[in-house]
């Protein structure tokens, strides 16, 4: 039974589309890395989303990013090819049966798996049922003993009165994590203008971990040494001690980015490398926010990677393993050295066959164990290239923790 569960991860859906300008673009039908495809399965309603598993109650965002991955999935382009602008239920799961299916599946790890929310369809924080929905999945684990960390990505700004709650959830033991994204882009890049920073002082005081996600930073849109200056003076001043880790990044490519910027709002696509799902950052604008932090935010981590925030908080080695699978981005970050020793203390490489199979094994999957190659890919049967993003996401994530081969000695 888990096994069919687990193999319905590996289904992805493509349906192709014609612009108005008569280019066609590839378009997956389900939401990138979901656990079940199937609609009628409340499972429909969770995906791997990077290094989280994202819980996704909504389709539709007032926000209405210009770039915004969500354009990219089919099923939800519901108003004319285009997201909607009020949320609407994405089925009729509640969030009861939604996390008895999750607690079930192999890819669930009580007390660990980190939980993110809305992270693949809206944004967690916009006012009314969607905000009170955000804060009923945080308590319904809760209430069900679990402590898994919470991670939420947000463009609106913290919610009034909900400091309380907030404190409630850290309490509990469950670890908090709430990233801003503010890059100051233009209205036309994103139409909402709002104060990302709202809240954090209430959020700060009950115990929640703040990233500053200036992101997406894109050369024809804010990447003016202006702007980045003019940003990072600005949070310096207002919110200087709020400020746990900052983490630049750029745009990602996809087919349905590229057909949201393009056709649906007629903005040139930036010229990024065209690589499915993976994000460019120039050097040079990296070069720039390093410089600045260093000045403004003495102390404070500079991560190109947004899983080292997460990892630091934890104080885990790389959930994503950034400093083995990322080694320049890594070296190139000012990360405290504390958090470089735990990171170093892990190394894929010592994994022997029969842990590597452990993993697999664990994860329902029909995979035989071949090894690891010097440059931490792994050797399988099938081919992990057989394989999907939310499959090959979760096998990276497990082999991050470390718990299947020798810690590397101290000395």
């Amino acid at each position: 039974m888990k096994k069919d569960l687990v193999m319905q991860s590996n289904i992805e859906e493509f349906i192709e589309i014609e612009g108005k300008s008569g280019n066609k673009f590839t378009l997956r039908k389900n939401t990138y890395g979901v656990l079940v495809s199937d609609v009628n399965n409340p499972l429909s309603c969770v995906s791997v989303s990077n290094d989280s598993l994202s819980i996704d109650l909504w389709t539709g965002c007032p926000w209405q990013c210009r770039y915004c991955h969500v354009q990219g999935t089919y099923n939800d382009l519901r108003n004319e090819g285009r997201m909607l602008k009020i949320p609407q239920r994405r089925s009729n799961f509640s969030v009861k049966e939604i996390i008895d299916a999750l607690v079930e599946h192999p890819f669930f790890t009580s007390n660990e798996t980190i939980i993110s929310i809305g992270t693949a369809s809206t944004e967690p924080f916009s006012e009314g049922p969607v905000v009170e929905s955000t804060f009923e999945i945080m308590f319904e684990f809760i209430e069900r003993g679990l402590k898994n960390p919470f991670w939420i990505i947000t463009k609106g700004g913290i919610p009034k009165h909900k400091k309380q709650s907030m404190a409630k959830i850290v309490q509990a033991g469950n670890p908090l994590m709430i990233s801003i994204c503010w890059a100051n882009n233009p209205n036309t890049i994103e139409p909402v203008n709002n104060n990302r920073f709202r809240g954090v002082e209430e959020a700060k005081e009950a115990g929640a971990t703040i990233s500053w996600h200036l992101r997406p930073i894109v050369n024809e849109w804010s990447g003016s040494e202006r702007n980045i200056e003019m940003m990072m003076l600005w949070v310096n001043k207002n919110y200087h001690n709020m400020i746990d880790s900052i983490v630049p990044g750029g745009l990602r490519w996809t087919e349905g980015i590229e057909y949201g910027l393009t056709e649906l709002s007629g903005i040139e696509m930036p010229k990024i490398p065209k690589k499915d799902n993976v994000k460019y950052f120039s050097p040079s604008l990296w070069k720039k926010i390093s410089k600045l932090s260093k000045e403004l935010f003495p102390g404070v981590p500079l991560y190109q990677k947004s899983s080292c925030c997460m990892s630091k908080m934890l104080g885990t080695p790389s959930i994503n393993l950034v400093q083995h699978l990322c080694k320049d981005e890594c070296e190139e970050s000012i990360c405290p050295i504390e958090q470089r020793q735990i990171c170093a203390s892990y190394n894929p490489k010592k994994i022997v066959n029969e842990g590597l199979q452990k993993i697999f094994d664990k994860l329902n999957l029909d995979i035989k164990a071949i090894g690891i190659t010097d440059n931490y890919q792994i050797m399988s049967e099938p081919s992990m290239i057989n394989f999907t993003y939310a499959i090959n996401q979760t096998v990276k994530k497990e082999l991050a923790k470390g718990g299947y081969y020798e810690r590397k000695s101290s000395g």
